[in-house]
């Protein structure tokens, strides 16, 4: 197991970070966009395993390697070589956009250690919504002082504090690391799709990237597929990601509209993943992974959409899915998924090692 980076030393590794990024690759000339729109930010996704181009992405950083959506985390994903940091977006009560997973506070990830004020009426935080808790509330949680359930190989990130999205961009900037990419989730709350807080986060979020300058390098993904139709229309440049749970998620044949899907029906496109995605203007799929058939990665790349499957934590099912053709993996084992890649004799992400 590798030494654990606490938050205090992450900020003297994303010094350390060295030399400039390189190109992962050439484009694929076989691959064809969803749309006419000028996405340039798509030329970081591609439909050709053995061109370099393979997406390996750190999911919420490698939570099963360091405390998730940690900036060290992010910083260790850097210094280990991968083509994207997958991460997941909040706003807070103040309207700051946080790099986060859950819609409440957790007990088994984070816990109290002082109230942001005096007297705080809201204190403790821990089972709070985030949606009403503000930036300085959040940020006195201590968000490493444990390990995940389910991760035994997890390097505890000790004090962690959660992260703005502006920081993991800072990040990025700070160790020149010029080739990394960002798929950026909006976290849209259970049950309120298509809702204010739909409404408000892509606003937040949309604002974010464009302010970062990392426009050309982010993708957008969702459950709520309003939140991408928003997008569209609020940054066209952005590419965009349809996520997807399957097909009882997907509601195929079931009667109506979902709200999952921006209002419309499944059956409308035969249940089909990627013919919905594609009519709706989309750039990727990002299915679970057990949902993935060859049928549907024949299909998404006869409509140019490449496929991108979470979460995937074993080789063999790396391997397996890999075999079958999907163009990058979200993962919580990036190092699994490096090793993959070096069997297969794939060309690897840079890696930004510290400065001895």
């Amino acid at each position: 197991m590798r030494t654990p980076l606490t938050a205090a030393a992450a900020a003297a590794l994303i010094a350390a970070l060295a030399g400039p990024a390189v190109a992962a690759s050439t484009p694929d000339a076989g691959s064809a966009p969803s749309s006419d729109t000028a996405k340039t930010a798509t030329a970081g996704i591609k439909t050709n395993e053995s061109n370099g181009s393979f997406d390996l992405q750190s999911h919420r950083g490698g939570r099963g390697e360091w405390t998730e959506e940690s900036l060290a985390a992010f910083a260790n994903s850097l210094q280990l070589g991968v083509t994207t940091l997958e991460l997941d977006t909040h706003l807070t009560a103040d309207g700051k956009v946080i790099v986060w997973h859950d819609d409440t506070i957790q007990a088994d990830k984070c816990q109290d250690t002082a109230p942001a004020t005096p007297g705080d009426a809201a204190y403790p935080y821990v089972g709070d919504r985030v949606a009403e808790l503000s930036l300085a509330q959040i940020k006195t949680l201590d968000c490493g002082f444990v390990r995940l359930k389910g991760f035994p190989e997890q390097d505890v990130i000790a004090g962690n504090r959660i992260a703005e999205l502006k920081d993991v961009f800072q990040l990025v900037r700070d160790a020149d690391a010029k080739k990394v990419r960002f798929n950026i989730e909006t976290k849209v709350e259970d049950g309120k799709s298509g809702g204010e807080g739909m409404v408000a986060l892509t606003k937040a979020v949309v604002t974010e990237i464009q302010a970062s300058g990392m426009a050309e390098r982010t993708t957008v993904q969702s459950f709520d597929w309003s939140s991408l139709n928003l997008t569209k229309e609020l940054a066209p440049e952005l590419p965009l990601v349809a996520l997807s749970s399957g097909d009882a998620w997907l509601e195929v044949g079931q009667p109506g509209a979902s709200p999952n899907l921006g209002g419309i029906d499944i059956d409308t496109y035969g249940g089909s993943l990627a013919q919905a995605a594609a009519a709706q203007g989309y750039d990727a799929v990002s299915p679970a992974f057990r949902s993935v058939t060859p049928g549907m990665i024949t299909e998404a790349h006869a409509l140019g959409l490449p496929v991108v499957p979470w979460t995937v934590n074993t080789g063999a099912d790396m391997t397996r899915l890999m075999d079958l053709g999907v163009d990058g993996i979200i993962t919580d084992y990036p190092t699994r998924l490096r090793t993959v890649m070096e069997d297969r004799g794939l060309k690897l992400p840079k890696a930004y090692a510290p400065q001895g």
